[in-house]
């Protein structure tokens, strides 16, 4: 049995023969400033980067030498044909794919103009499912252009007009048989229904199944994409079972004839998307080629442990969790921060990452900081978080942080501010296993309420 990771080897090797960029990484965390190399420096004094990723980091100095100031996104960000910014996460992240999974509704950056390896996840996101569908229908297009492999297969068939090589044993046979003149004969016919194709095509109509009714931006081009590719592999039929292997798809990439590169492209999609495989945002593989792409953590750390808690209390019916960043309106808790404003001002808001409310009444207000936890936390963040236990009328208010070193608890008391007590909270996001991590942070918020 051929691992993943051999198929991701085999594809690795054709890519970079068939001139897939290799640039020299330049690794940093989130936030932090690197030096830059002489070779990215022009000689009038700017750096030689494409200009559609410079809003992605901002050029600075640092000890009197040029810089790069990374932003608050983690990923791989091509600089030019050379070099590329591997930004890791500022906290350990174990499973990052599995944490956007659990952000829901979160869209990451997708760097449309250029393509780089990824390594094989455990988990597919849902959110990355659009780029692999594009990316597909880009590739099926580049075959439409150069044309659908085709075998020979040879087929027996008998008949009074006999077609290609004709079997003289078997005709004598059938002819003494059935009483009248009858040829058996034997040829070789062009078809593209073969195993490539086949998985192809399986992974169109997985992919179309998803895209029904869907109306979003962007889906009902991907839909009539689909549909055509399954209207040009209309004369392919279903794969058999042993055609979907890791061990088949290794030997169609390997077995594929010059010229024909545009496949391995269409057949790493296909076997994302038949296998429910996902695609590392860390690291370097050769398991799917397509465009980069960029997680803001802040952003997934304040979804995903918003969806952790709802999760955690959805067995308690009096309980709901909302995101203060959105209007009441759209089932949110948004709320103006002042009672009354000053006449023809504009209106400033309380936006906490996550209000917990029993029977419709705040009674916790948590505002995530993705940072490591601190022996106590920022007299900034903490001025923030009890203006909005002022505003929501809760007495208890957490600052949640994305690390929690050994020996510390989910939840710690820093201390009260009049009527306001203010906590800590510490959750690992390295923790193995995860799920018991998660399970431990809710029931300490559980306690508390």
């Amino acid at each position: 049995m051929v691992e993943v990771s051999v198929l991701e080897g085999i594809f690795g090797e054709r890519a970079l023969a068939a001139g897939t960029a290799s640039r020299v990484i330049l690794q940093a965390e989130e936030h932090e400033t690197v030096d830059v190399p002489a070779e990215l420096i022009k000689p009038d004094g700017s750096l030689d980067v494409y200009p559609d990723v410079l809003r992605h980091f901002r050029p600075t100095y640092q000890r009197n030498r040029p810089a790069i100031q990374c932003s608050g996104l983690v990923g791989h960000i091509p600089l030019n044909d050379s070099f590329a910014l591997e930004v890791a996460t500022r906290v350990p992240v174990g499973n990052l794919e599995r944490l956007i999974g659990m952000a829901e509704g979160y869209s990451p950056v997708i760097l449309q103009r250029f393509s780089r390896l990824f390594a094989h996840a455990d988990n597919q996101l849902d959110s990355l499912i659009d780029t692999l569908t594009d990316q597909l229908l880009a590739a099926l297009d580049r075959i439409w252009g150069a044309g659908l492999l085709k075998i020979y297969r040879q087929k027996t068939q008998r008949s009074s007009s006999p077609k290609g090589r004709m079997l003289p044993f078997e005709t004598a046979l059938l002819t003494a048989r059935v009483g009248r003149p009858t040829a058996m004969s034997s040829s070789f016919e062009r078809t593209p229904d073969f195993g490539p194709n086949r998985v192809i095509r399986l992974a169109v109509e997985r992919l179309l199944s998803r895209y029904a009714g869907l109306t979003g931006k962007g889906q009902k081009e991907r839909r009539l994409g689909l549909y055509r590719a399954l209207h040009k592999l209309s004369d392919v039929s279903h794969p058999h079972s042993h055609e979907l292997s890791t061990d088949a798809i290794s030997r169609y990439v390997l077995e594929l004839p010059p010229f024909h590169d545009h496949y391995d492209e269409a057949l790493m999609v296909a076997h994302l998307v038949l296998t429910d495989l996902g695609v590392a945002i860390r690291g370097a593989g050769s398991i799917a080629n397509l465009p980069p792409v960029l997680i803001d953590m802040a952003k997934v750390f304040e979804s995903a442990l918003r969806n952790i808690l709802a999760d955690g209390f959805s067995d308690d019916p009096r309980i709901a969790v909302r995101d203060g960043n959105i209007s009441q309106e759209g089932g949110g808790a948004k709320v103006e921060l002042y009672d009354v404003v000053r006449s023809g001002s504009k209106k400033p808001y309380a936006t906490p990452d996550i209000v917990i409310e029993r029977d419709g009444n705040p009674v916790l207000i948590i505002d995530a900081k993705y940072k490591p936890t601190p022996d106590m936390p920022s007299r900034s963040d903490v001025g923030q978080v009890v203006v909005y236990g002022a505003r929501y009328g809760t007495k208890k208010v957490i600052l949640l942080h994305a690390s929690r070193p050994t020996g510390r608890s989910y939840l710690e008391r820093a201390g009260a501010i009049g009527e306001y007590e203010v906590f800590s909270g510490l959750i690992d996001l390295n923790a193995i296993p995860a799920e018991a991590e998660e399970k431990g942070f809710v029931q300490a918020v559980r306690a508390l309420l």
